[in-house]
């Protein structure tokens, strides 16, 4: 008959993560992160059904008005469509990133003056002020400050 050896074994070491560096609250001073994604549609209604129906995205923020939707939950960067009516061909480049900024215009002024091409900020009133701004290769991202939220 065999004995069962009476030495115990050690209990295996849990490994512990190191924990996270906790994260910046804001990007920059001046840039507090993604907003919202946008893309330009022409067919308003054909984009409002695959976002909204074929995709089933939430819709988060509508102003059909001046053509803006957006989809996404409360508190997390949002994805938008816009609605295109220029007779020019839809902005290149895919989408466009739209970072959160307190203060567009001075943020426009300050990256101009480090010879950035920017375009002149513009308003919706009640709703928001935005500017595109470029990147070298021409890229465009937009600085959007929420006057209504």
């Amino acid at each position: 008959m065999k004995t069962k050896s009476k030495t115990k074994r050690a209990a295996p070491k849990k490994r512990v993560a190191a924990p996270k560096p906790a994260a910046p609250k804001h990007w920059t001073p001046v840039l507090h992160g993604i907003s919202v994604v946008s893309y330009s549609v022409r067919d308003w209604e054909r984009a409002k059904k695959f976002y909204g129906g074929t995709l089933g995205l939430p819709v988060a923020f509508a102003a059909e008005q001046v053509g803006w939707l957006e989809y996404g939950v409360a508190h997390q960067p949002t994805l938008a469509i816009n609605k295109w009516e220029s007779p020019d061909a839809l902005p290149t480049g895919g989408a466009v990133a739209v970072l959160s900024c307190p203060d567009v215009r001075g943020t426009i002024a300050k990256l101009r003056a480090q010879g950035v091409r920017c375009d002149d900020a513009e308003q919706v009133p009640g709703m928001v002020i935005y500017g595109n701004v470029f990147d070298p290769e021409g890229n465009r991202l937009q600085l959007a400050q929420s006057l209504s939220r």
